[in-house]
């Protein structure tokens, strides 16, 4: 019994007015089925007590609030919003939601009626679509029902749970129809509302992967789905959906927002920083790794880093033969060694050459070359001149003037592919690779030797008069000059 030792004498009449007051407030008047909200007072290994203002606390099977790891979600203090199922012995028992619980005969019937949410199971595929089990009754979801899009692979979605909208329910709970996409689309518009007074493009907002295509990857933000197309998941030009998974977090920046349409386009690549920000990191002629993203006829992309790839020419795939085919050197997604050629920043453009597995005969391109006459074969024949190839690999040109034939109609029928000449090394530019040649200045060079050699011969010889060997000599050069 109370006594009145119990009560402080500072207890003011006031306090004892607001408890009587909120005594006459607090309610009995709960019917199985009334949405209730309310703080969760005390927590047990099978139960929680909430309170939500009721003559007595009410309960929620503390299954309900477990995670995957069986630990407790809430806490005393913590807000929660639950269904009515029973009063039974002076006890309200609730459940978050119909069908997660405990179930009574008649909630199916009243969560149709008021359009309560509730909570299934897909158990299997059948005709038309998904057999769902809420709370052990058997229910029937249509595939069109069961998203917003119809889902890429319909056994994906075996054994998860979802909330439903009990859309039909007849015979008395026998046949029974329900909803995910009417929840959903109650829910994007909700969400859309909100978004249209606050959402601009460039915010950064986050959300889970609800579905995946090959051309990207949706986004549910909060009940509306966004878009994240191939070319926005990532700086690299080799972006694949493949690396997301159902329900996974993404980070995001809004691309564009069309209202009229309810399209959404979010970007991921805009959250991170362009490579080119940083080209100052690279130098011409510093070796690097890259991958091979994309080959075209004369020649091949290499992504040295996500969002920076250069171009690496069919010319500069090797240093010792003619390459007329990319494949021939390097293949589709695999791993080279380049070295840059050039950098333009303003242009984001990259030239690269191949690092091939050989000697490069560019390293020392002085010795035995200038000065003397090389044989090289001609790779091309073009109007302006011929590329030429010398023994050691290295690859040069003969421009039209330095040609013994200058026309060029001539050349195309002189000089063909595969033909080789005496040539003499003009200019030597290494840091570009380049040899100009000539065929005009070797046959002078020949010239000048033989004359020489001529010259050195005994005078005093009796069988060949002086006249006669500079006749012979001039016959010989002119045949030359004519050929």
């Amino acid at each position: 019994m109370t006594t009145e030792h119990d009560y402080s004498e500072e207890t003011s009449t006031e306090n004892f007015e607001e408890m009587l007051e909120e005594s006459l407030n607090r309610r009995d008047d709960f019917a199985v089925g009334t949405k209730v909200e309310g703080r969760v007072v005390h927590t047990t290994d099978e139960y929680v007590f909430v309170d939500i203002s009721g003559k007595s606390e009410a309960v929620i099977g503390a299954a309900e609030f477990r995670d995957d790891d069986g630990s407790l979600t809430v806490k005393a203090g913590d807000a929660v919003t639950g269904y009515v199922v029973s009063r039974t012995g002076g006890e309200i028992h609730l459940t978050t939601s119909i069908g997660r619980g405990s179930m009574n005969p008649g909630l199916l019937q009243m969560a149709y009626r008021e359009s309560i949410p509730v909570y299934g199971t897909v158990q299997s595929t059948v005709k038309g679509g998904y057999s769902i089990s809420i709370g052990g009754t058997r229910c029937f979801c249509p595939i069109s029902q069961i998203d917003l899009r119809p889902p890429a692979d319909p056994k994906a979605l075996i054994n998860r749970s979802f909330l439903f909208k009990i859309i039909e329910y007849k015979e008395r709970g026998r046949n029974i129809i329900v909803s995910r996409s009417a929840l959903q689309e109650e829910q994007r518009r909700q969400t859309e509302e909100q978004l249209k007074a606050t959402l601009k493009p460039g915010d950064r907002i986050t959300g889970t992967v609800s579905g995946i295509r090959d051309f990207g990857i949706f986004v549910d933000i909060g009940g509306m789905e966004a878009l994240v197309p191939r070319s926005e998941i990532s700086r690299s030009r080799v972006s694949d959906t493949g690396d997301f998974s159902i329900g996974a977090g993404v980070e995001a920046a809004v691309k564009s927002i069309d209202w009229e349409s309810k399209r959404l386009t979010l970007s991921i690549k805009d959250l991170t920083p362009d490579p080119w920000e940083h080209i100052s990191d690279y130098e011409p002629g510093q070796t690097v790794a890259g991958q091979v993203i994309n080959i075209i006829k004369n020649g091949a992309f290499v992504e040295i880093e996500p969002g920076l790839d250069g171009f690496l020419h069919v010319s500069r795939m090797s240093f010792l033969k003619k390459i007329t085919r990319p494949e021939e050197a390097v293949s589709q997604g695999s791993r080279v060694n380049v070295r840059i050629v050039s950098l333009n920043p303003a242009e984001k453009k990259l030239s690269l050459e191949l690092v091939p597995n050989e000697p490069d005969p560019w390293k020392d391109p002085g010795t035995g070359l200038a000065g003397q006459i090389q044989t090289v074969t001609v790779e091309d024949v073009k109007p302006a001149g011929l590329n030429v190839r010398l023994a050691n690999g290295m690859l040069g040109f003969i421009p039209r003037g330095e040609l013994r034939t200058k026309s060029e109609a001539e050349i195309q029928k002189k000089y063909a592919e595969g033909d080789t000449l005496q040539v003499s090394v003009l200019r030597i530019e290494q840091d570009n690779r380049k040899l100009i040649m000539s065929e005009t200045e070797a046959l002078r060079m020949e010239e000048r030797s033989d004359y020489e050699n001529f010259i050195k011969k005994d005078a005093s010889s009796k069988s060949t008069t002086l006249g006669s060997l500079l006749k012979n000599k001039f016959d010989d050069i002119q045949k030359k000059m004519d050929s």
